[in-house]
Protein backbone atom coordinates (compact mmCIF):
# COMPACT_ATOMS: atom_id res chain seq x y z
CA UNK A 1 0.00 0.00 0.00
CA UNK A 2 1.30 3.83 -0.92
CA UNK A 3 0.64 7.18 0.53
CA UNK A 4 -2.94 7.99 0.16
CA UNK A 5 -4.01 4.38 -1.79
CA UNK A 6 -7.39 4.79 -0.21
CA UNK A 7 -9.97 3.64 -2.25
CA UNK A 8 -13.84 3.45 -2.36
CA UNK A 9 -15.13 0.08 -2.34
CA UNK A 10 -16.16 -0.99 -6.05
CA UNK A 11 -19.78 -1.48 -7.30
CA UNK A 12 -19.36 -4.84 -7.58
CA UNK A 13 -18.15 -5.77 -4.38
CA UNK A 14 -19.51 -9.51 -3.05
CA UNK A 15 -21.90 -9.59 -0.61
CA UNK A 16 -19.65 -10.93 1.81
CA UNK A 17 -17.85 -7.49 1.73
CA UNK A 18 -21.23 -5.57 2.03
CA UNK A 19 -21.67 -7.69 5.37
CA UNK A 20 -17.86 -7.00 6.35
CA UNK A 21 -18.68 -3.44 6.01
CA UNK A 22 -21.67 -3.43 7.81
CA UNK A 23 -20.28 -5.43 10.89
CA UNK A 24 -17.35 -2.46 10.89
CA UNK A 25 -20.10 -0.18 11.11
CA UNK A 26 -21.83 -1.47 13.83
CA UNK A 27 -18.80 -1.84 15.45
CA UNK A 28 -17.76 1.58 14.99
CA UNK A 29 -21.32 2.71 16.37
CA UNK A 30 -21.25 0.21 19.35
CA UNK A 31 -17.70 2.19 20.05
CA UNK A 32 -19.20 5.98 19.87
CA UNK A 33 -21.89 4.41 22.02
CA UNK A 34 -19.04 3.45 24.75
CA UNK A 35 -17.12 6.84 24.66
CA UNK A 36 -19.98 9.22 24.30
CA UNK A 37 -21.05 9.21 27.67
CA UNK A 38 -17.49 9.76 28.71
CA UNK A 39 -17.18 13.63 29.64
CA UNK A 40 -13.94 13.95 30.96
CA UNK A 41 -11.32 14.79 28.40
CA UNK A 42 -7.99 12.53 29.47
CA UNK A 43 -9.79 9.56 30.01
CA UNK A 44 -12.45 9.71 26.72
CA UNK A 45 -8.76 10.03 24.65
CA UNK A 46 -7.26 7.19 26.61
CA UNK A 47 -10.66 5.09 25.11
CA UNK A 48 -11.11 6.86 21.69
CA UNK A 49 -7.37 5.68 20.80
CA UNK A 50 -7.61 2.27 22.48
CA UNK A 51 -10.97 1.61 21.00
CA UNK A 52 -9.77 2.51 17.30
CA UNK A 53 -6.37 0.86 17.73
CA UNK A 54 -8.71 -2.73 18.43
CA UNK A 55 -11.53 -1.69 16.20
CA UNK A 56 -8.68 -1.84 12.94
CA UNK A 57 -6.09 -4.44 14.38
CA UNK A 58 -3.66 -1.67 15.13
CA UNK A 59 -0.75 -2.68 17.59
CA UNK A 60 0.24 1.25 18.27
CA UNK A 61 -0.92 4.53 18.33
CA UNK A 62 -0.91 7.98 19.42
CA UNK A 63 -3.99 10.77 20.08
CA UNK A 64 -2.72 14.63 20.36
CA UNK A 65 -4.36 17.64 20.36
CA UNK A 66 -3.82 20.48 18.25
CA UNK A 67 -2.32 23.75 19.98
CA UNK A 68 -3.15 26.63 17.45
CA UNK A 69 -1.16 29.42 19.22
CA UNK A 70 2.11 27.20 18.73
CA UNK A 71 1.40 26.03 15.77
CA UNK A 72 1.96 21.85 17.10
CA UNK A 73 0.20 18.96 17.63
CA UNK A 74 0.67 17.55 21.13
CA UNK A 75 0.62 13.62 22.13
CA UNK A 76 -2.44 13.42 24.67
CA UNK A 77 -2.09 9.47 25.17
CA UNK A 78 -0.61 7.10 23.51
CA UNK A 79 -0.86 2.85 23.41
CA UNK A 80 1.39 0.49 23.48
CA UNK A 81 4.44 3.21 22.45
CA UNK A 82 7.89 3.84 23.29
CA UNK A 83 8.09 5.93 26.92
CA UNK A 84 8.48 9.38 26.63
CA UNK A 85 5.83 9.96 23.83
CA UNK A 86 2.84 11.49 25.64
CA UNK A 87 3.17 14.93 26.00
CA UNK A 88 5.60 15.25 22.64
CA UNK A 89 5.21 18.16 20.96
CA UNK A 90 5.40 17.86 16.52
CA UNK A 91 5.59 21.06 14.90
CA UNK A 92 4.10 21.00 11.31
CA UNK A 93 6.06 18.26 9.04
CA UNK A 94 7.55 16.53 11.86
CA UNK A 95 6.63 12.70 12.79
CA UNK A 96 3.34 11.20 11.52
CA UNK A 97 1.51 14.12 13.57
CA UNK A 98 3.25 16.99 12.32
CA UNK A 99 2.91 15.62 8.19
CA UNK A 100 -0.85 15.35 8.94
CA UNK A 101 -0.91 19.44 10.52
CA UNK A 102 0.74 20.27 7.37
CA UNK A 103 -1.23 18.64 4.78
CA UNK A 104 -4.68 19.02 6.61
CA UNK A 105 -5.40 15.44 4.96
CA UNK A 106 -5.32 11.76 5.87
CA UNK A 107 -1.98 10.74 5.20
CA UNK A 108 -0.83 6.65 4.83
CA UNK A 109 2.47 5.08 4.57
CA UNK A 110 3.39 1.42 4.26
CA UNK A 111 6.88 2.34 5.68
CA UNK A 112 6.80 5.07 8.53
CA UNK A 113 10.43 5.52 8.00
CA UNK A 114 9.27 6.92 4.44
CA UNK A 115 8.68 10.60 6.39
CA UNK A 116 10.93 13.36 5.86
CA UNK A 117 11.38 13.54 9.59
CA UNK A 118 10.22 10.13 11.15
CA UNK A 119 10.08 10.70 15.30
CA UNK A 120 10.20 6.45 16.43
CA UNK A 121 12.92 4.96 13.99
CA UNK A 122 11.99 2.09 15.74
CA UNK A 123 8.39 1.77 13.59
CA UNK A 124 10.98 2.53 10.74
CA UNK A 125 9.28 -0.58 8.40
CA UNK A 126 5.90 -0.28 10.17
CA UNK A 127 2.51 1.12 8.18
CA UNK A 128 0.60 3.80 9.49
CA UNK A 129 -2.32 5.61 9.24
CA UNK A 130 -2.74 9.12 10.41
CA UNK A 131 -6.10 10.65 10.59
CA UNK A 132 -6.89 14.52 11.26
CA UNK A 133 -9.60 14.96 13.87
CA UNK A 134 -11.72 17.83 12.56
CA UNK A 135 -14.53 20.12 14.21
CA UNK A 136 -16.02 22.71 12.70
CA UNK A 137 -14.23 22.87 9.69
CA UNK A 138 -10.58 23.25 11.26
CA UNK A 139 -8.57 20.62 12.74
CA UNK A 140 -8.50 19.73 16.45
CA UNK A 141 -6.60 16.45 17.04
CA UNK A 142 -4.61 13.59 15.25
CA UNK A 143 -5.22 10.03 15.49
CA UNK A 144 -2.16 8.28 14.58
CA UNK A 145 -2.45 4.13 14.42
CA UNK A 146 0.54 1.47 13.19
CA UNK A 147 1.54 -1.94 13.10
CA UNK A 148 3.65 -4.59 11.07
CA UNK A 149 3.60 -3.96 7.04
CA UNK A 150 0.64 -5.42 5.22
CA UNK A 151 -1.32 -5.06 7.91
CA UNK A 152 -3.77 -2.21 7.67
CA UNK A 153 -5.24 -1.85 4.71
CA UNK A 154 -8.10 0.94 2.68
CA UNK A 155 -10.99 -0.90 4.84
CA UNK A 156 -8.82 0.08 7.84
CA UNK A 157 -8.46 3.48 6.92
CA UNK A 158 -12.14 3.46 5.86
CA UNK A 159 -13.16 2.33 8.89
CA UNK A 160 -10.71 4.94 11.03
CA UNK A 161 -12.00 7.92 9.02
CA UNK A 162 -15.36 6.79 9.92
CA UNK A 163 -14.76 6.78 13.40
CA UNK A 164 -12.62 10.41 13.24
CA UNK A 165 -16.11 12.28 13.07
CA UNK A 166 -17.93 10.92 16.46
CA UNK A 167 -14.34 10.95 18.19
CA UNK A 168 -14.63 14.75 17.12
CA UNK A 169 -17.97 15.55 18.24
CA UNK A 170 -16.80 13.61 21.69
CA UNK A 171 -13.64 15.76 21.95
CA UNK A 172 -15.82 18.73 21.69
CA UNK A 173 -18.38 17.78 24.00
CA UNK A 174 -15.39 17.20 26.87
CA UNK A 175 -13.93 20.61 25.80
CA UNK A 176 -17.51 22.25 26.76
CA UNK A 177 -17.94 20.07 30.04
CA UNK A 178 -14.66 21.22 31.14
CA UNK A 179 -15.22 24.89 30.00
CA UNK A 180 -18.36 24.46 31.85
CA UNK A 181 -16.91 22.92 34.82
CA UNK A 182 -13.64 25.60 35.29
CA UNK A 183 -15.94 28.28 34.87
CA UNK A 184 -18.12 27.16 37.69
CA UNK A 185 -15.19 26.04 39.74
CA UNK A 186 -13.56 29.17 39.22
CA UNK A 187 -17.05 31.29 40.20
CA UNK A 188 -17.09 29.41 43.62
CA UNK A 189 -13.92 30.60 44.15
CA UNK A 190 -14.56 33.79 43.19
CA UNK A 191 -17.72 33.89 45.77
CA UNK A 192 -14.95 32.75 48.25
CA UNK A 193 -13.27 36.07 47.77
CA UNK A 194 -16.42 37.62 47.62
CA UNK A 195 -16.73 36.36 50.87
CA UNK A 196 -13.34 37.35 52.62
CA UNK A 197 -13.74 40.72 50.96
CA UNK A 198 -16.57 41.97 52.61
CA UNK A 199 -15.44 39.85 56.14
CA UNK A 200 -13.60 43.11 57.35
CA UNK A 201 -14.24 46.95 57.31
CA UNK A 202 -10.84 47.97 57.99
CA UNK A 203 -9.21 48.89 54.58
CA UNK A 204 -5.65 47.26 54.68
CA UNK A 205 -6.74 44.35 56.42
CA UNK A 206 -9.21 44.21 54.13
CA UNK A 207 -7.12 44.60 50.89
CA UNK A 208 -4.49 42.05 51.97
CA UNK A 209 -7.21 39.82 52.64
CA UNK A 210 -8.51 40.43 48.96
CA UNK A 211 -4.66 39.77 47.53
CA UNK A 212 -4.02 36.41 49.53
CA UNK A 213 -7.26 35.24 48.35
CA UNK A 214 -6.47 36.03 44.53
CA UNK A 215 -3.52 34.49 44.51
CA UNK A 216 -4.20 31.23 46.72
CA UNK A 217 -7.91 30.74 45.43
CA UNK A 218 -7.50 31.49 41.50
CA UNK A 219 -3.81 30.68 40.69
CA UNK A 220 -2.27 33.96 39.91
CA UNK A 221 1.32 33.88 40.83
CA UNK A 222 1.95 37.90 41.18
CA UNK A 223 -0.37 40.30 42.06
CA UNK A 224 -0.65 44.00 42.99
CA UNK A 225 -3.99 46.39 44.24
CA UNK A 226 -2.55 49.66 44.18
CA UNK A 227 -5.07 52.67 45.14
CA UNK A 228 -5.82 56.04 44.28
CA UNK A 229 -3.95 58.61 46.44
CA UNK A 230 -7.04 60.94 47.51
CA UNK A 231 -4.78 63.70 47.95
CA UNK A 232 -3.22 63.17 44.78
CA UNK A 233 -5.42 61.52 42.28
CA UNK A 234 -2.44 61.39 39.60
CA UNK A 235 -0.89 58.82 41.85
CA UNK A 236 -1.29 55.20 42.48
CA UNK A 237 -0.30 54.04 46.05
CA UNK A 238 0.95 50.35 45.83
CA UNK A 239 1.41 48.67 49.30
CA UNK A 240 -0.81 45.36 49.34
CA UNK A 241 0.79 42.85 47.25
CA UNK A 242 0.17 38.75 46.79
CA UNK A 243 2.26 35.96 45.73
CA UNK A 244 5.78 37.15 44.70
CA UNK A 245 5.32 40.72 44.73
CA UNK A 246 5.11 40.69 48.53
CA UNK A 247 8.79 39.69 48.59
CA UNK A 248 9.78 41.74 45.60
CA UNK A 249 8.37 44.83 46.74
CA UNK A 250 9.01 45.91 50.05
CA UNK A 251 6.99 49.01 51.34
CA UNK A 252 5.02 51.31 49.94
CA UNK A 253 5.62 52.17 45.83
CA UNK A 254 4.31 55.19 44.08
CA UNK A 255 2.94 55.45 40.62
CA UNK A 256 2.19 58.23 38.64
CA UNK A 257 -1.32 57.26 36.50
CA UNK A 258 0.76 58.25 33.40
CA UNK A 259 3.08 55.46 33.25
CA UNK A 260 2.72 51.83 33.43
CA UNK A 261 -0.17 49.45 32.13
CA UNK A 262 -1.62 49.94 35.34
CA UNK A 263 -1.80 53.79 35.29
CA UNK A 264 -3.06 53.23 31.70
CA UNK A 265 -5.84 50.98 33.32
CA UNK A 266 -6.78 53.86 36.03
CA UNK A 267 -6.64 56.50 34.05
CA UNK A 268 -8.97 55.10 30.89
CA UNK A 269 -10.92 53.21 32.80
CA UNK A 270 -10.48 50.56 30.99
CA UNK A 271 -8.77 46.83 31.74
CA UNK A 272 -5.92 46.44 30.04
CA UNK A 273 -5.27 42.75 28.64
CA UNK A 274 -1.38 42.24 26.98
CA UNK A 275 -0.06 38.74 26.58
CA UNK A 276 3.45 39.96 25.62
CA UNK A 277 4.78 42.62 27.81
CA UNK A 278 8.32 42.86 26.18
CA UNK A 279 6.59 44.53 22.67
CA UNK A 280 4.21 46.75 25.01
CA UNK A 281 5.79 50.46 25.14
CA UNK A 282 3.59 51.38 27.92
CA UNK A 283 5.16 48.43 29.99
CA UNK A 284 6.43 49.34 33.29
CA UNK A 285 9.04 46.70 34.97
CA UNK A 286 8.00 45.27 38.59
CA UNK A 287 10.89 46.49 40.56
CA UNK A 288 12.95 44.24 41.89
CA UNK A 289 11.98 41.14 39.94
CA UNK A 290 11.74 39.39 36.48
CA UNK A 291 8.67 40.73 34.16
CA UNK A 292 5.97 38.18 33.38
CA UNK A 293 5.16 37.45 30.12
CA UNK A 294 1.60 38.44 30.15
CA UNK A 295 -0.30 40.95 32.60
CA UNK A 296 -3.75 42.01 33.67
CA UNK A 297 -4.68 44.95 35.23
CA UNK A 298 -8.41 45.86 35.52
CA UNK A 299 -9.36 49.43 37.17
CA UNK A 300 -11.65 49.40 40.16
CA UNK A 301 -14.67 51.76 39.66
CA UNK A 302 -17.12 52.83 41.89
CA UNK A 303 -19.37 54.63 39.29
CA UNK A 304 -17.62 57.26 37.55
CA UNK A 305 -15.25 57.50 40.25
CA UNK A 306 -11.59 55.11 39.55
CA UNK A 307 -10.41 53.90 43.39
CA UNK A 308 -7.92 51.73 41.84
CA UNK A 309 -6.32 48.66 40.25
CA UNK A 310 -6.41 44.96 40.59
CA UNK A 311 -3.23 44.00 38.15
CA UNK A 312 -2.12 40.23 37.66
CA UNK A 313 0.76 38.72 36.06
CA UNK A 314 1.76 35.31 34.81
CA UNK A 315 3.55 33.52 32.02
CA UNK A 316 0.68 31.98 30.40
CA UNK A 317 -1.64 34.09 28.19
CA UNK A 318 -4.75 35.24 30.02
CA UNK A 319 -8.03 35.13 28.12
CA UNK A 320 -11.41 37.45 28.06
CA UNK A 321 -12.62 35.27 30.91
CA UNK A 322 -9.74 35.64 33.33
CA UNK A 323 -10.71 39.40 32.50
CA UNK A 324 -14.12 39.34 33.10
CA UNK A 325 -13.51 37.12 36.75
CA UNK A 326 -10.87 39.73 37.83
CA UNK A 327 -13.37 42.02 37.16
CA UNK A 328 -16.06 40.88 38.97
CA UNK A 329 -13.61 40.67 41.95
CA UNK A 330 -12.73 44.41 41.30
CA UNK A 331 -16.07 45.83 41.76
CA UNK A 332 -16.71 43.53 44.55
CA UNK A 333 -13.61 45.61 45.93
CA UNK A 334 -14.86 48.88 44.89
CA UNK A 335 -18.02 48.39 47.44
CA UNK A 336 -15.77 46.93 50.28
CA UNK A 337 -13.39 49.75 49.93
CA UNK A 338 -16.23 52.12 50.16
CA UNK A 339 -17.69 50.69 52.47
CA UNK A 340 -14.01 50.34 54.82
CA UNK A 341 -14.19 54.47 54.62
CA UNK A 342 -17.22 55.16 55.39
CA UNK A 343 -16.81 53.13 58.36
CA UNK A 344 -13.61 54.81 59.34
CA UNK A 345 -15.56 58.14 58.58
CA UNK A 346 -17.80 57.02 60.92
CA UNK A 347 -15.58 56.04 63.82
CA UNK A 348 -13.53 59.33 62.90
CA UNK A 349 -17.41 61.29 63.60
CA UNK A 350 -18.34 58.86 66.30
CA UNK A 351 -14.79 59.73 68.23
CA UNK A 352 -15.29 63.38 67.45
CA UNK A 353 -18.63 63.45 69.23
CA UNK A 354 -17.92 61.20 72.09
CA UNK A 355 -14.84 64.01 72.80
CA UNK A 356 -17.36 66.74 72.49
CA UNK A 357 -19.66 64.81 74.65
CA UNK A 358 -17.08 64.61 77.21
CA UNK A 359 -16.07 67.70 77.32
CA UNK A 360 -19.56 69.04 77.63
CA UNK A 361 -19.78 66.84 81.01
CA UNK A 362 -16.85 67.88 81.90
CA UNK A 363 -17.39 71.91 81.53
CA UNK A 364 -21.35 71.21 82.48
CA UNK A 365 -20.66 69.25 85.90
CA UNK A 366 -16.91 69.36 87.10
CA UNK A 367 -15.95 72.68 85.54
CA UNK A 368 -19.27 73.85 87.58
CA UNK A 369 -18.38 72.52 90.37
CA UNK A 370 -14.72 73.28 90.68
CA UNK A 371 -15.73 76.79 89.72
CA UNK A 372 -17.91 77.24 92.56
CA UNK A 373 -15.71 75.58 95.10
CA UNK A 374 -12.99 78.39 93.67
CA UNK A 375 -15.37 81.44 94.38
CA UNK A 376 -16.44 79.94 98.08
CA UNK A 377 -12.92 79.60 98.99
CA UNK A 378 -12.11 82.74 98.26
CA UNK A 379 -15.05 83.94 100.85
CA UNK A 380 -13.47 81.99 103.85
CA UNK A 381 -11.28 84.43 104.92
CA UNK A 382 -13.75 87.21 105.19
CA UNK A 383 -16.36 84.62 106.63
CA UNK A 384 -14.30 83.74 109.31
CA UNK A 385 -13.60 87.35 110.00
CA UNK A 386 -17.04 88.01 110.80
CA UNK A 387 -17.43 84.98 112.91
CA UNK A 388 -16.50 81.36 113.39
CA UNK A 389 -20.12 79.84 112.66
CA UNK A 390 -19.70 81.67 109.30
CA UNK A 391 -16.31 80.54 108.19
CA UNK A 392 -17.32 76.90 109.38
CA UNK A 393 -20.46 76.91 107.69
CA UNK A 394 -18.78 78.31 104.64
CA UNK A 395 -16.05 75.22 104.73
CA UNK A 396 -18.45 72.42 104.99
CA UNK A 397 -20.11 73.89 101.95
CA UNK A 398 -16.83 73.54 100.02
CA UNK A 399 -16.50 69.75 101.59
CA UNK A 400 -19.44 69.05 99.77
CA UNK A 401 -18.23 70.78 96.71
CA UNK A 402 -15.53 69.04 96.16
CA UNK A 403 -17.60 65.69 97.01
CA UNK A 404 -20.27 66.51 94.22
CA UNK A 405 -17.32 67.27 92.13
CA UNK A 406 -15.77 63.47 92.35
CA UNK A 407 -18.95 62.15 92.16
CA UNK A 408 -19.43 63.81 88.91
CA UNK A 409 -15.71 62.55 88.18
CA UNK A 410 -16.58 59.29 88.93
CA UNK A 411 -19.35 59.05 86.21
CA UNK A 412 -17.43 60.12 83.77
CA UNK A 413 -14.21 57.69 84.04
CA UNK A 414 -16.87 54.98 84.62
CA UNK A 415 -18.39 55.78 81.11
CA UNK A 416 -14.57 55.98 79.56
CA UNK A 417 -14.25 52.21 80.54
CA UNK A 418 -16.39 50.38 78.85
CA UNK A 419 -15.78 46.96 80.13
CA UNK A 420 -17.65 48.93 83.51
CA UNK A 421 -20.67 49.05 81.58
CA UNK A 422 -20.77 45.59 79.84
CA UNK A 423 -20.50 43.83 83.31
CA UNK A 424 -22.34 46.16 85.79
CA UNK A 425 -19.07 48.13 87.19
CA UNK A 426 -19.21 51.97 88.15
CA UNK A 427 -21.88 52.52 85.75
CA UNK A 428 -24.37 50.26 87.14
CA UNK A 429 -24.95 52.90 89.65
CA UNK A 430 -24.17 56.51 89.96
CA UNK A 431 -22.32 57.93 92.61
CA UNK A 432 -24.87 59.15 95.01
CA UNK A 433 -23.99 63.22 94.79
CA UNK A 434 -24.01 63.36 90.87
CA UNK A 435 -26.19 64.85 88.43
CA UNK A 436 -27.69 61.01 87.26
CA UNK A 437 -27.83 59.57 90.68
CA UNK A 438 -30.28 62.93 91.67
CA UNK A 439 -32.47 62.36 88.13
CA UNK A 440 -32.70 58.53 88.62
CA UNK A 441 -34.02 58.78 91.96
CA UNK A 442 -35.74 61.93 92.44
CA UNK A 443 -36.86 62.92 88.62
CA UNK A 444 -36.29 66.47 87.09
CA UNK A 445 -38.71 68.49 88.97
CA UNK A 446 -36.85 67.41 92.42
CA UNK A 447 -33.18 67.10 91.09
CA UNK A 448 -33.95 70.69 90.23
CA UNK A 449 -35.23 71.88 93.09
CA UNK A 450 -31.82 70.39 94.75
CA UNK A 451 -29.98 72.19 92.60
CA UNK A 452 -31.38 75.60 93.47
CA UNK A 453 -31.35 75.29 96.59
CA UNK A 454 -27.59 74.63 96.45
CA UNK A 455 -27.50 77.96 94.32
CA UNK A 456 -29.32 79.27 97.26
CA UNK A 457 -26.89 77.81 99.57
CA UNK A 458 -24.02 79.87 97.72
CA UNK A 459 -26.21 83.56 98.60
CA UNK A 460 -28.12 83.45 95.76
CA UNK A 461 -31.90 83.23 96.15
CA UNK A 462 -33.14 80.86 93.25
CA UNK A 463 -37.03 81.15 93.06
CA UNK A 464 -38.49 77.69 91.46
CA UNK A 465 -42.14 76.74 89.75
CA UNK A 466 -41.84 72.75 89.34
CA UNK A 467 -45.02 71.68 90.04
CA UNK A 468 -46.49 71.34 86.54
CA UNK A 469 -44.15 69.60 85.67
CA UNK A 470 -44.84 66.09 83.61
CA UNK A 471 -41.70 63.70 83.79
CA UNK A 472 -39.95 62.85 80.57
CA UNK A 473 -37.23 60.18 79.53
CA UNK A 474 -34.40 60.19 81.44
CA UNK A 475 -32.03 61.32 78.72
CA UNK A 476 -34.40 64.44 77.53
CA UNK A 477 -34.48 65.00 81.89
CA UNK A 478 -30.60 64.84 82.21
CA UNK A 479 -30.17 67.63 78.89
CA UNK A 480 -32.56 69.75 80.59
CA UNK A 481 -31.13 69.51 84.02
CA UNK A 482 -27.46 70.53 82.62
CA UNK A 483 -28.45 73.40 80.42
CA UNK A 484 -30.31 74.65 83.77
CA UNK A 485 -27.07 73.89 86.00
CA UNK A 486 -25.06 75.64 82.89
CA UNK A 487 -27.62 78.87 83.38
CA UNK A 488 -27.60 78.81 86.94
CA UNK A 489 -23.78 78.70 87.13
CA UNK A 490 -22.93 81.77 84.48
CA UNK A 491 -25.78 84.00 86.51
CA UNK A 492 -23.78 82.76 89.62
CA UNK A 493 -20.10 83.46 87.73
CA UNK A 494 -20.79 86.53 85.73
CA UNK A 495 -24.35 88.33 86.48
CA UNK A 496 -23.62 90.21 89.62
CA UNK A 497 -27.42 89.25 90.22
CA UNK A 498 -29.55 89.68 93.02
CA UNK A 499 -32.39 87.25 91.80
CA UNK A 500 -33.12 83.88 89.77
CA UNK A 501 -36.05 82.35 88.81
CA UNK A 502 -36.21 78.92 87.55
CA UNK A 503 -39.76 77.15 85.98
CA UNK A 504 -40.23 74.17 84.76
CA UNK A 505 -43.72 73.29 83.27
CA UNK A 506 -45.45 70.96 80.85
CA UNK A 507 -48.21 72.69 78.79
CA UNK A 508 -50.27 70.49 76.95
CA UNK A 509 -47.44 67.96 76.17
CA UNK A 510 -44.73 70.32 75.49
CA UNK A 511 -42.48 71.00 78.07
CA UNK A 512 -40.44 74.50 78.97
CA UNK A 513 -37.78 74.78 81.06
CA UNK A 514 -36.93 78.68 81.77
CA UNK A 515 -33.69 80.39 83.46
CA UNK A 516 -34.49 84.11 84.41
CA UNK A 517 -32.08 86.71 86.59
CA UNK A 518 -32.12 90.48 87.35
CA UNK A 519 -28.09 90.35 86.57
CA UNK A 520 -26.07 92.14 83.99
CA UNK A 521 -27.05 91.30 80.69
CA UNK A 522 -25.06 90.91 77.38
CA UNK A 523 -25.61 90.89 73.39
CA UNK A 524 -26.28 88.04 71.71
CA UNK A 525 -24.43 89.57 68.30
CA UNK A 526 -21.11 89.28 67.47
CA UNK A 527 -20.34 92.64 69.38
CA UNK A 528 -20.19 90.92 73.47
CA UNK A 529 -19.11 93.18 76.16
CA UNK A 530 -18.64 91.82 79.43
CA UNK A 531 -17.51 88.09 81.09
CA UNK A 532 -21.05 86.92 81.06
CA UNK A 533 -21.34 87.62 77.36
CA UNK A 534 -17.93 85.90 76.67
CA UNK A 535 -19.07 82.95 78.91
CA UNK A 536 -22.92 82.79 77.38
CA UNK A 537 -21.57 83.26 73.76
CA UNK A 538 -18.28 80.68 74.35
CA UNK A 539 -18.76 77.42 75.34
CA UNK A 540 -21.50 77.88 77.98
CA UNK A 541 -24.02 78.78 75.01
CA UNK A 542 -22.47 75.91 72.78
CA UNK A 543 -22.54 73.51 75.09
CA UNK A 544 -26.29 74.38 76.34
CA UNK A 545 -27.84 74.66 72.26
CA UNK A 546 -25.64 71.33 71.84
CA UNK A 547 -27.92 69.65 74.45
CA UNK A 548 -30.74 71.11 73.42
CA UNK A 549 -30.50 69.81 69.81
CA UNK A 550 -29.63 66.65 70.51
CA UNK A 551 -33.00 65.73 72.51
CA UNK A 552 -34.68 68.20 69.83
CA UNK A 553 -35.42 71.19 72.03
CA UNK A 554 -34.96 74.83 70.50
CA UNK A 555 -33.65 77.01 72.97
CA UNK A 556 -34.05 80.93 72.73
CA UNK A 557 -31.81 83.54 74.98
CA UNK A 558 -33.48 86.97 75.99
CA UNK A 559 -30.49 89.11 77.60
CA UNK A 560 -30.84 93.04 77.52
CA UNK A 561 -28.77 95.53 79.75
CA UNK A 562 -30.35 94.37 82.82
CA UNK A 563 -31.57 91.11 83.13
CA UNK A 564 -31.54 87.50 80.92
CA UNK A 565 -33.37 84.58 79.98
CA UNK A 566 -32.81 81.32 79.15
CA UNK A 567 -35.51 79.55 77.50
CA UNK A 568 -35.95 75.86 76.58
CA UNK A 569 -38.95 74.46 74.44
CA UNK A 570 -39.04 70.51 74.11
CA UNK A 571 -42.09 68.99 71.87
CA UNK A 572 -44.18 66.19 72.59
CA UNK A 573 -42.31 62.78 72.30
CA UNK A 574 -44.32 61.98 69.10
CA UNK A 575 -43.05 64.69 66.92
CA UNK A 576 -39.11 63.92 68.17
CA UNK A 577 -39.90 60.47 66.84
CA UNK A 578 -41.43 61.42 63.49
Amino acid sequence: MTENSVQAPASGQSTGQLRQLLRQQESVRAVVETISGELELQPLLESILRHACELIGAEHGTIGLVDPARDLIRTAASYRMPPGEDGAEMPRGVGLAGAVLERGTPVVLERYGDLAYPTQPDFADHCVIGMPIEWDGRMIGFLGVGGPSGRLGAQEVETLALFARPAAIAIANAWRYEDERQRADRMALVARVARLVTADLRLEELLQRAADAIHELLGFPNLAIPLIDPEQPGMLVLSVKGGHYKRLIPGEYRIPITTGLMGEAARTRRTVLVNDVTADPRYLPTPGGDPARAELAVPILLGDRVLGVVNVERDEPFSEEDAAIVGIIADQLAVAIENARLYASAQQVAVLEERQRLARELHDAVTQHLSSITLMAQTLGPAYARGREEGESRARRVVELSQVALDEMRVLLAELRPRARDTGGPEAEAPAGSARARLRHHGLAEALALLAGDVSCDALPVDTDLARYVPRPLAEEEALYRIAQEALSNVVKHAGATYVQLQLATDGRTTVLSITDDGRGFTTSVERTGEHAVQMGGLGLLTMRERAAAIGATIRVDSAVQGTTVEVVLPPEAELRA
